[in-house]
C-alpha cells in the first residue's frame, strides 16, 4: 500500500526541511560551525587600455573573496547556524533557524553583517497527500540549492551568481548595450522566500514520488512583498531508494532521484516589475561509496551582471529576451569510510545574444573531505577557473584587449573549511 514519507526516509529535501518523524520530541536544536580559509592565486591587472586603464593594478572582483571582497586570502568564519525544530502535537511540527558569520545570506548593503532570520516556518500535516507549510523557508527549486550543507565550499557559478539573485535598485546613470547601472538593495535571498507551500512525497515499495507548490513574495529575507506581485514555485522529483549501506560515516539516504523545478516571478526595479524566469532538471545518484549530481539550469528576464572591477556597479537587464543557462557535473568516491574524493565541473553562460557583456564561466574543482565522525570533517577544494571572453573578436578593439587582459589575470583558488554539525 502507499505509505507516507517521513524522517527514515531522511534525504528527500523538500521532507526532510518540512516534516517530523512521529516520535520527534517538542524541541531539538541543532546547528553548525564553518571556520574556513581560501586563498586566491589571481594576478593583479596589467595592460588595460582606454577608461579601463584606472584598474591596471588592482585585482579583478572574481579574485577577492566574499562576501567583503577585499582580499585575496583570510580566515575567516563563514558559518554559524542554530536552530530548533520539532512536533508540537501529532499533526503540527515547525522549524526556526538563526545564521551568523560572514557570507551572503548575512551581508546587508554597506558590508554589515547580521544574524538573520534564515527560516521559520509551520507545518499543518492534517490533510493526506497535501501538507501545508507556512513561512519562511527554501523553495523547491535547485537540488545544489535545497541542500543543507553541499561537499564544496563554494556553490557553483550558475547557482550563486544567477538562480541566487537579490534585489536591486538603480543608480544614476545613462541606459546602454553594457545594462542599466545598479546595486544591491538588500543582501541575497539565499534561495528562500515567504509564502505558502503544498507538498508531499509518496511511497510504494522503494518507489516515492513526491511534489512541492509554493507562492511566495518574491522578496528577500525577512521582507513583506514589494510589488504585490506573487512568485510561484514547483519541483516534481521521483526516487529508487536503495538499502542503507553500512560502515558509511555520511548517513544521508542512498538513492537514485530525477528532478524537474520551475520558479516564476516578478522582480521589481526602478519603479517596474520585470519577469524573473528559472528552470532547471537533472539527476542525483548517491549509492555507497558512489555519489553523481547532473543538474542543467536555464532562465529569462532579469539577469544581473556582477562587476569586473571592484567600486563598479552591477549592470542590470530587466528584458525578457534576456537569458541565462548553465549546469554542473559532480562526482565522488569513498577510498576509505573516512576519506571521500571528488570532482566538479560547471559552466555558467550569461547574455549570450550580447556579445559586449556575455560571461561565460568554467571552474573545475577538486575536493577530498576527511570525515573524523558523522558530525565533523573538514574539507579541501582546489579551483581551476577560466573566465576568458570567446564572443569578443579583435574587431571589438579595446574592449577584446581588456576582456583578455581580465581574463589572464584570473588565476585558481585554493578553499579549506572545517564544517561541525550538532
Amino acid at each position: 500500500m502507499i505509505g507516507w514519507a517521513g524522517m527514515a526516509q531522511a534525504e528527500n529535501w523538500m521532507m526532510r526541511d518540512g516534516t517530523e518523524s512521529k516520535n520527534a520530541p517538542a524541541v531539538r536544536v541543532f546547528g553548525l560551525i564553518q571556520p574556513t580559509y581560501q586563498h586566491d592565486y589571481s594576478n593583479r591587472l596589467e595592460g588595460l587600455v582606454g577608461l579601463d586603464a584606472a584598474h591596471n593594478g588592482e585585482y579583478p572582483l572574481s579574485a577577492l573573496i566574499g562576501p567583503g571582497y577585499k582580499s585575496i586570502s583570510g580566515y575567516y568564519l563563514f558559518r554559524v547556524r542554530v536552530g530548533a525544530r520539532g512536533l508540537v502535537d501529532p499533526m503540527i511540527n515547525y522549524e526556526v533557524v538563526l545564521e551568523a558569520g560572514a557570507n551572503a545570506l548575512t551581508t546587508q548593503v554597506g558590508e554589515e553583517f547580521n544574524t538573520e532570520l534564515a527560516e521559520g516556518s509551520i507545518t499543518l500535516n492534517h490533510v493526506p497527500g497535501a501538507r501545508l507549510r507556512l513561512g519562511l523557508f527554501k523553495t523547491p527549486g535547485s537540488e545544489e540549492a535545497l541542500r543543507t550543507a553541499i561537499d564544496y565550499v563554494n556553490f557553483t557559478n550558475v547557482t550563486f551568481r544567477f538562480i541566487n539573485y537579490q534585489p536591486v535598485e538603480r543608480l544614476v546613470g545613462p541606459v546602454t548595450p553594457y545594462g542599466v547601472p545598479g546595486q544591491t538593495s538588500s543582501g541575497v535571498r539565499a534561495y528562500r522566500d515567504t509564502g505558502v507551500q503544498l507538498f508531499d512525497a509518496f511511497t510504494y515499495g522503494n518507489q516515492e514520488v513526491s511534489y512541492a507548490v509554493m507562492a511566495g513574495n518574491g522578496s528577500t529575507l525577512n521582507q513583506t512583498d514589494d510589488n504585490a506581485r506573487r512568485a510561484y514555485y514547483g519541483r516534481l522529483q521521483w526516487s529508487h531508494i536503495f538499502p542503507q549501506s553500512q560502515g558509511y560515516l555520511v548517513a544521508d539516504r542512498e538513492d537514485l532521484t530525477a528532478f524537474v523545478w520551475k520558479h516564476n516571478g516578478q522582480q521589481e526595479f526602478d519603479g517596474a516589475s520585470y519577469g524573473a524566469v528559472r528552470e532547471g532538471l537533472g539527476f542525483s545518484l548517491l549509492r555507497h561509496p558512489v555519489h553523481l549530481t547532473v543538474e542543467y539550469m536555464r532562465g529569462e528576464g532579469m539577469v544581473l551582471l556582477t562587476p569586473v572591477f571592484r567600486g563598479d556597479p552591477l549592470l542590470v537587464f530587466p528584458g525578457k529576451d534576456n537569458e541565462g543557462s548553465g549546469w554542473y557535473a559532480d562526482v565522488g568516491y569513498f577510498v576509505t569510510p573516512h576519506v571521500m574524493v571528488e570532482l566538479r565541473y560547471d559552466v555558467m553562460d550569461l547574455l549570450k545574444n550580447l556579445a559586449p557583456v556575455h560571461q561565460q564561466l568554467r571552474t573545475a574543482t577538486i575536493g577530498a573531505q576527511y570525515y573524523f565522525s558523522k558530525n565533523a570533517r573538514i574539507a579541501f577544494n582546489y579551483e581551476v577557473r577560466d573566465y576568458s571572453s570567446r564572443s569578443l573578436t579583435a574587431a571589438d578593439g579595446d574592449a577584446y584587449h581588456n576582456a583578455q587582459r581580465v581574463g589572464d589575470s584570473v588565476g585558481n583558488r585554493l578553499a579549506i573549511q572545517a564544517s561541525l554539525k550538532f
